[in-house]
């Protein structure tokens, strides 16, 4: 045959593969859920990067629509190969949906993607209904879409593709949460290797048909689903990784996988077969039998993964070995492998070729003639080593010689264009800040709503993002991800990535922005999970705000580089770890983008900062007179946010009565309970060195400061003595109080109009209640506009009441503790352990060292892997250690409800606005607050005082009960009880 017949033959061949794709895609969800995984990283760009990366033009295209009816009017009008749907959408139950859809289009693949943990009952009810093909957990990771997109795709090619030889990987896993996780990581495996493959390809077309021949995977959910994968492509298979227990026989089998494995490696013994469990006792027994084994619960069990598959699939280089596993060489492609393959030991030869090493690395690169000329032959069919070498190497004679060699060319950077308002750098996710602020200005062009404003100007700060795709090269190529996740020390954490170097690209293209930006910046985490509707990662990591004022550029982006370093770093200090250990995640999947984002405000002498910031939720869980829940709740600040994220003393209204005086008991009260001091960024040292402290540029300033600026006749009253009322001037002598009167009384600008058309088309879009951030300066010149800055969105997970929860008329005696201020919504069992600050030692200026203590206790109980309630002071999570007991939540990792109680001199409003409470309502954790004032609310500290003493503190004692507590929280009323053992 020659060139051009087998050019021809090797190319038709392809021809034949995936003829079925996923080309038109349905996905049934709210607005939000279908920007986030639609424009969040663009699909086109990060979700099918094997296309648009490879220069290919064939791209699938998704349509959204908002609920079942709108769904089946859309199937009706074209055809879909996929339909995907969110576990909540408007009108119908999603089995209800699947069924409908599978007895109108029989055989149509349907999806679910769900945010929350499915009980075992609807799980079997799933998959027993074959309503629903498959679910996938989505934890803010776009490839998820990658994964569902090419298993499905998958199905369709399986049976026609493996005739032609293309490769398979058998998963054995029956739990959704797991093959959600690992998956992708699978398919981004074959997907590297792939852009590898079609970098060799003559043309587009060439291109497009090799990418076609990438290995499948077969998912098998029980022992006899994996016998039948197996004994049906057994030809085809790459490897097996299976999970330790499923289903066999009907019943799950503890020991499944190691069956599985004496069958499969009985017949063929060189088979990689990997076993996963989160039990340490099968390791042993794997080993006996020689397969590899890998713990669920390892901290870096992800990594570990995509490194196995990469090392034993054929994926990545091939590492040439002595008999006894030691590498000798490795090559990357092809042409190494040929010059590697002239000089090897003969020992490593035979090696290899006796466990056709040699055809499976080329069978994973689709290089199918070759795997099948060197797969046909034994190592026994040569009468020496040499003649084994010299068939190899005339195999691979050939193979450059029909192969026409191509290359992709990268063009380089594009150019900034810096009247955009959001910028990215680099590849990858946004993450949650940068795609809710992306999101945001996708509203503003498609609404007229805010054109009636006059001389109001709303809009987002200039914002730049570098995507996470940076994040995880600055980890790889300065080999930071596995010593950031097993240590502890935080300082030594943040030292070594300080010490280490951002790609290349990345640097040249800060230094060209920072040389054309000269206003103040804020350097935010941007995360995949962060205000995510799963699991909304608020304040957890660090944020850090930069005087950018420096006359030397070089010195600027040195503190930029800094800063992007050291939140990078922070998603591997203790309280992350803690978080995502608590929602059974893992630290790993976390992959973070940097919102680099114009800092609002104006120069004030040596500091810088807004007249107003705000957060505004669109429901308030704790109303009072004639508010409504869904009225929602602002809280305000005078200067920078950080008053308000924290959970300081800030102001706060209700939209629908904008003109109530905040609920305070006295004008005496007012005076102590509203603002006094505000936060500016320091505009006085251009050459601060940014360190682990987020603080460092910052700096807390008096009222006197504001009014001297001009800011505080903006947003202050006065408290007049002698009448013993606030007057809202500034025109009188007295103690000022920051009482946003001018703006909400007196109309100054409708703050409060533009936050209710605010809370519609948030809420519209992201199909639940959402909390948005933002910034407003108001310029002393009236005759230049009011600018109201958006600096972000994101989802608020208050929509969770869907469980009816009685909450029944115990008798007092009964119940330990009892509130009708409530988060939460649920029974909570299971709990025999109560951390609580002991009410007759408790000292309002030992807030810090109580904290320090809980924490000693916590790591107690997370060590033992216990779960217990939380019983303080004032506002629990709280910045200022006057109004509460500051804690991290790696101090209270292993809380499963709170309670913050009223003490004498401490009766603080809970601090509503909090990335604290933001993230404790995500955690599903239950909340109760115990006010002073309101009798029916108690604590039973009596009965708390007679419980055994497990271990005691100077100010905290932790006790562990015979029995369980019983913990009920009503979230439709916000009532809640915990009800003492027996």
């Amino acid at each position: 045959m020659d060139t051009s017949d087998f050019y021809k033959t090797q190319f038709s061949g392809f021809h034949d593969l995936m003829k079925f794709r996923v080309r038109e895609i349905l996905l049934v969800s709210s607005p939000y859920d279908a920007f986030v995984l639609e424009e969040d990283g663009r699909l086109s760009e990060k979700i099918f990067g094997e296309y648009l990366d490879m220069n290919l033009q064939f791209v699938p295209r998704i349509r959204r629509v908002s609920s079942a009816e709108e769904a089946f009017s859309a199937m009706r009008e074209r055809t879909y190969d996929l339909i995907i749907t969110m576990a909540r959408i408007r009108d119908m139950n999603p089995l209800e949906f699947g069924k409908r859809v599978k007895e109108a289009y029989p055989g149509k693949p349907v999806v679910m993607l769900t945010y929350d943990t499915l009980n075992n009952e609807l799980l079997r009810e799933i998959r027993e209904t074959k309503t629903i093909d498959k679910i996938f957990y989505w934890s803010g990771n776009n490839t998820i879409l990658l994964a569902i997109i090419k298993y499905v795709e998958d199905l369709g090619n399986l049976e026609s593709d493996c005739r032609e030889g293309v490769q398979a990987i058998l998963v054995v896993e029956d739990s959704p949460w797991a093959y959600s996780q690992f998956l992708p990581i699978i398919y981004t495996e074959i997907m590297k290797q792939t852009s590898y493959l079609i970098s060799k390809g003559i043309n587009n077309l060439h291109r497009l048909l090799r990418m076609r021949a990438r290995p499948k995977i077969l998912l098998a959910e029980t022992y006899e689903e994996a016998i039948e994968f197996f004994n049906k492509y057994r030809h085809n298979l790459l490897g097996v990784i299976s999970d330790m227990g499923y289903p066999k026989e009907g019943q799950i089998n503890s020991q499944a996988g190691l069956l599985l494995a004496k069958k499969i490696k009985a017949e063929i013994p060189y088979l990689p077969y990997l076993i996963q469990s989160s039990e340490l006792a099968p390791e042993d027994k794997a080993h006996e039998i020689g397969i590899n084994f890998l713990n669920k619960n390892s901290p870096s069990m992800l990594l570990e993964l995509s490194t196995y598959v990469k090392e034993n699939y054929g994926f990545g280089d091939f590492l040439f070995r002595q008999q006894d596993g030691s590498i000798i060489a490795r090559a990357s492609i092809i042409d190494e492998f040929e010059e590697i393959i002239r000089i090897l030991p003969q020992e490593s030869l035979i090696f290899h070729a006796s466990r056709y090493d040699f055809s499976k690395w080329f069978k994973a690169r689709t290089e199918f003639e070759c795997a099948e000329q060197i797969r046909r032959v034994d190592v026994s069919d040569f009468q020496n080593p040499e003649e084994l070498r010299e068939y190899i190497l005339q195999v691979i004679k050939m193979y450059f010689k029909r192969i026409q060699e191509g290359v992709i060319t990268d063009f380089g950077q594009s150019k900034m264009d810096m009247d955009n308002s959001l910028l990215k750098l680099g590849s990858g996710s946004l993450g949650g800040k940068g795609r809710g602020v992306a999101f945001f200005n996708s509203i503003l062009s498609q609404t007229e709503v805010f054109k009636k404003y006059n001389n109001i100007r709303i809009k987002t700060p200039q914002s730049f993002v570098i995507c996470s795709e940076v994040f995880e090269e600055f980890l790889e190529i300065n080999s930071l991800q596995e010593m950031a996740i097993v240590t502890e020390v935080e300082e030594t954490i943040a030292e070594r990535f300080l010490n280490s170097e951002l790609p290349l690209k990345i640097r040249n293209e800060l230094r060209i922005l920072i040389d054309k930006i000269h206003y103040p910046l804020a350097i935010r985490s941007s995360s995949i999970l962060e205000d995510s509707q799963m699991l909304p990662f608020a304040g957890i990591y660090s944020t850090f705000m930069l005087p950018n004022n420096h006359q030397d550029p070089e010195i600027r982006l040195q503190q930029l580089l800094n800063a992007i370093k050291l939140v990078y770093a922070s998603v591997y200090y203790k309280s992350p770890k803690r978080y995502v250990k608590n929602a059974d995640l893992r630290i790993e999947e976390e992959k973070m983008a940097i919102l680099i984002q114009q800092i609002v405000g104006d120069v004030h002498g040596d500091v810088f900062y807004p007249v107003i910031s705000g957060v505004a939720q669109s429901y308030n869980f704790y109303p009072i007179s004639y508010m409504q829940p869904e009225h929602g709740i602002v809280s305000l600040a005078l200067g920078l946010g950080k008053a308000v994220v924290d959970g300081e003393q800030v102001y706060r209204f209700s939209p629908a009565y904008p003109k109530m005086n905040p609920d305070f008991a006295s004008t005496d009260d007012f005076l102590k309970k509203s603002q006094n001091k505000f936060y500016g960024l320091k505009l006085a040292d251009p050459s601060i060195e940014i360190s682990q402290d987020t603080g460092c540029t910052l700096g807390a300033y008096t009222l006197d400061r504001a009014e001297k600026d001009g800011t505080l006749s903006f947003v202050g009253s006065t408290y007049s003595k002698e009448n013993d009322t606030i007057c809202d001037t500034l025109m009188i002598s007295g103690p000022r109080v920051v009482s946003f009167a001018p703006v909400l009384k007196l109309g100054l600008f409708p703050l409060t109009n533009i936050i209710k058309d605010l809370f519609v088309l948030g809420k519209n879009a992201f199909g639940t209640d959402i909390e948005i951030e933002f910034a407003i300066n108001i310029p002393a010149d009236y005759k230049k506009e009011i600018e109201f800055y958006f600096l972000q969105i994101r989802p608020l997970v208050s929509g969770r009441e869907l469980q009816e929860v009685m909450v029944n008329d115990y008798p007092d005696d009964q119940v330990m503790c009892k509130s009708s201020h409530t988060i939460g919504n649920g029974i909570y069992e299971n709990i025999y352990d109560i951390i609580y600050v002991n009410p007759d030692t408790f000292d309002r200026s030992k807030t810090r060292i109580i904290g320090q203590e809980i924490g000693e206790l916590n790591q107690y109980l997370f060590i033992e892997a216990r779960n217990y309630l939380l019983l303080g002071f004032g506002r629990l999570g709280s910045s200022d250690p006057w109004l509460g007991i500051p804690l991290t939540w790696s101090q209270i990792s292993q809380a499963k409800v709170v309670v913050e109680s009223d003490w004498e001199t401490l009766q603080v409003e809970p601090s509503l606005g909090s990335h604290f409470h933001h993230n404790l309502i995500s955690l599903r954790m239950g909340y109760f607050h115990i006010g002073k004032e309101n009798k029916s609310e108690f604590v039973d500290w009596a009965w708390l005082k007679r419980a055994p003493i497990l271990k005691q503190t100077e100010y905290v004692r932790l006790i562990r009960l015979k029995d369980p507590l019983t913990v009920k929280i009503d979230g439709h009323g916000c009532h809640g009880v915990i009800i003492k053992p027996n």
